[in-house]
């Protein structure tokens, strides 16, 4: 399973889609931390984690989009042949599903690495920041919950009707520029943007980085609805082309 896993992997980056989703995504990229993160998000400093989630929060839905993108690939004229083939060997299709995800996990995982590489050079040459620990939090709430849950509504829409997952894109765009309750913000963009006003002010001048309950069980939630939505894409999927 390693051997397909490298090889789906190889597949899905080694093509003129990934390079331009991820070109498009590092420009998206500097364009926001040239725009609104250089002067800092709730009158927090724009190495802040505050600004930090809204960085992320604003590029999350193209690194989603990205992620569906990736999805649409099983569902291609050539991937239909591969599929033949590998179905006609005695590799299990359930655990060659799961394999193909888990390589479509890989690559939004490449993409958002060279999206956090980026921001990273940025606050080193701009600002000679280099305590990036500070952001660890924010990354690991904003991109792993949305990721399992966009991969699971994806791969369940895919299942009903491929060009479904052009809705879903839609969907996650607009979605990402709405103002949602704290518990249901998939992206945390207001989260981040806003929730800082009301807190007290430290020390520094600016509120800690604290995230309240609400927000943490919202990210747990998307987090495991999504597992259960990609296991039952996944079978699905093998079960159709069986």
């Amino acid at each position: 399973m390693i051997k397909i896993f490298k090889y789906e992997l190889k597949r899905l980056i080694i093509n003129k889609f990934f390079l331009i989703l991820l070109a498009v995504t590092l420009i998206y990229s500097f364009m926001t931390l040239r725009g609104n993160i250089i002067l800092g998000v709730a009158y927090t400093a724009p190495f802040s984690s505050w600004s930090y989630g809204a960085y992320l929060a604003g590029v999350l839905p193209l690194l989603l989009t990205a992620m569906l993108f990736f999805i649409t690939f099983m569902y291609s004229a050539s991937e239909k042949q591969v599929k033949q083939l590998t179905f006609a060997t005695p590799t299990d299709p359930g655990k060659y599903t799961l394999v193909k995800c888990a390589a479509m996990a890989a690559g939004y995982v490449i993409i958002s690495l060279s999206v956090i590489a980026l921001s990273l050079v940025f606050y080193g040459t701009v600002f000679r920041f280099y305590g990036f620990g500070a952001f660890l939090i924010p990354i690991l709430l904003t991109l792993l919950p949305a990721m399992l849950f966009i991969m699971g509504v994806g791969l369940l829409a895919g299942g009903l009707q491929p060009n479904i997952i052009y809705a879903v894109m839609a969907a996650t765009l607009i979605i990402g520029s709405l103002p949602l309750p704290a518990f249901i913000d998939l992206f945390g963009s207001r989260f981040f943007s806003e929730y800082p006003l009301t807190l007290p002010l430290g020390p520094d001048g600016e509120p800690a980085f604290s995230v309240p309950v609400s927000f943490v069980l919202g990210k747990i939630l998307f987090g495991l609805s999504g597992i259960m939505m990609i296991f039952a894409g996944t079978r699905s999927f093998y079960v159709k082309n069986q």
